[in-house]
């Protein structure tokens, strides 16, 4: 999954620590590998890479009951409320499959 997500303006910074401590919430299908990328141009917006152990675990991860009904729990409710205003969400959302990595 690759995740393009922009701060309200000078929350880069609590934007990167919430999404990097929410990275270890326990969940047994969450992402096995993932990379948090600063644009160069922008210090407010965060490219996120997640990998995960395979398409089922994805599945489950990305349909939990709460985020279905549209109830983030507290980390996920962190994050959104640094999300500019205005902005989807989580900006641009692209399901991705590794082709090849060193």
């Amino acid at each position: 999954m690759v995740l393009k997500v922009k701060a309200k303006p000078g929350m880069g910074d609590e934007l990167f620590k919430a999404c990097h401590e929410l990275h270890f919430n326990g969940d047994p299908d969450g992402p096995v590998e993932w990379v948090l990328a600063r644009s160069d141009e922008d210090p407010d917006l965060m490219w996120a890479f997640e990998f995960y152990r395979d398409d089922a675990s994805f599945d489950r991860h990305y349909s939990s009951a709460a985020l279905q009904e549209g109830q983030l729990d507290e980390g996920h409710q962190r994050i959104a409320d640094l999300v500019a205003d205005g902005a989807d969400e989580w900006g641009v959302r692209a399901p991705v499959h590794v082709v090849s990595a060193s």
